[in-house]
């Protein structure tokens, strides 16, 4: 393998921002009072906020970069629909009835998301081409078909299960022990999103503040006071949106969120007879290991975009692309000549049930906890939690009064991810 993997020009930002930079924070004045206050301007905070600014209400969203330089930007660009928790699981842990209900709201929110995006005409490449999903272990392939009998009968989903003689028909590789074609999955260029919903949101006269961090937030009077490095303000009603970058102002929530890494790396445009042979349909492909892959082709279809966990700490960006080539090249043997032009990073927020939640806590309304897969429930939990503030019943969600607990050792820093990656890689290794 080239020692040196790094193209001329190589990036340490997004490839996303090739296409759709990131934009720079303005400064409106603030406000001394508004109805509500949004922490947070990705897709979760952006998305309460146009619901909310077309319902009459002066909203304003807060941010302590600018606007959507988290995660909302940073993604892979798929949308999902199933939780990361097995059926099985689910059906253990609620019943049967308030497990199919938790999968149903899954596959709403990529209805909602895709909705959102067609009838608000925002152009994001959006691309229904579906998903494989990689076997890692043959046992893997049979829990994929289980599980698929399952979701087919009692929620209709659609999906095929593809065996490993059959699998060069998605992927170029032969890592993977066969997979799952997951039909109604997508993929979007993230920033190019996250920017379509920002013009929407400010035509609808919501005012977004950037690299204006929150400092705390405490009740006064019936409401909220908000206190920011530019101002203090008040406020009737707030929304955490901060997800994966959830800090101090907000202990409750920092301490049942847990931020964990994740890494991406953007290869030099290949010819296209081999972008033919390594993902021949152009979906989105990931696996089921623990440390899972995540991978796509860009959405002109010209490299290859690969996502992994190079570490449960933060590595600078050469570092970590280094790991994240090592990992594709497990993949794809092939690409191991071919340099890499951009690597990034970006936090994601795990909970320790492996569930998103939405709620109000405290008198604080907030969605958040999308284990990796936010695209679709960000967006969808974002209008929810602003329909639920507007006590509109249209908020209600199979999610409500799910108990969002943390655990009595965490407090603010993840000591417990060395630990548990390093379980997960070993299972992933020598595991069932």
């Amino acid at each position: 393998m080239n020692q040196d993997i790094f193209a001329p020009g190589f990036k340490a930002e997004p490839y996303w921002y090739e296409e759709a930079p990131l934009v720079v924070a303005s400064e409106p004045s603030l406000p001394d009072a508004v109805d509500v206050a949004i922490v947070g301007s990705g897709y979760t905070g952006l998305s309460a906020a146009l619901t909310l600014g077309r319902a009459g209400r002066s909203v304003l969203v807060l941010d302590a970069e600018d606007p959507g330089a988290g995660c909302s930007s940073r993604n892979g660009g798929m949308l999902g629909e199933i939780l990361k928790v097995p059926y099985d699981a689910l059906i253990g842990r609620y019943g049967k009835s308030r497990a199919i209900a938790l999968l149903r709201e899954g596959m709403a929110a990529l209805d909602y998301t895709r909705y959102l995006i067609e009838s608000e005409g925002i152009a994001c490449h959006f691309q229904p081409v579906g998903k494989f999903v990689g076997a890692w272990r043959p046992n893997h392939y049979d829990r994929l078909a289980r599980s698929l009998d399952f979701l087919h009968r009692e929620i209709g989903y659609e999906a095929e299960m593809v065996p490993a003689s059959a699998q060069n028909s998605e992927i170029g590789s032969e890592i993977y022990h066969g997979g799952r074609i997951e039909k109604r999955q997508a993929g979007l260029h993230p920033a190019l999103y996250h920017k379509g919903l920002l013009e929407r949101v400010t035509q609808a006269g919501v005012a977004v503040a950037g690299r204006t961090p929150v400092l705390a937030v405490t009740r006064q009077n019936g409401g909220f006071r908000v206190e920011t490095t530019r101002r203090t303000l008040s406020a009737t009603d707030v929304i955490v949106a901060t997800n994966g970058y959830t800090g101090d102002a907000t202990p409750a929530f920092r301490r049942r969120l847990i931020p964990v890494g994740s890494y991406m790396i953007a290869t030099e445009p290949l010819a296209p007879e081999r972008m033919a042979r390594l993902i021949p349909k152009r979906r989105m492909i990931v696996d089921t290991k623990k440390m899972l892959y995540y991978f796509r082709p860009s959405p002109d279809g010209t490299r290859i975009l690969f996502g992994g966990r190079a570490a449960v700490g933060e590595l600078d960006a050469r570092t970590a692309a280094k790991k994240i080539h090592r990992l594709m090249t497990g993949v794809y043997p092939e690409l191991g000549d071919v340099p890499i032009t951009h690597a990034w990073r970006g936090f994601v927020a795990m909970t320790f049930d492996q569930l998103p939640h939405i709620g109000r806590q405290d008198g604080i309304y907030f969605a958040a906890g999308y284990n990796g897969s936010g695209v679709a429930p960000s967006t969808y939990f974002g209008h929810k939690v602003a329909l639920k503030l507007l006590g509109d019943p249209e908020g209600a969600t199979a999610f409500d009064d799910l108990p969002f607990r943390g655990h009595p050792l965490y407090r603010r820093r993840p000591w417990f991810l060395p630990w548990l990656a390093s379980y997960y890689r070993l299972k992933d290794r020598y595991g069932r």
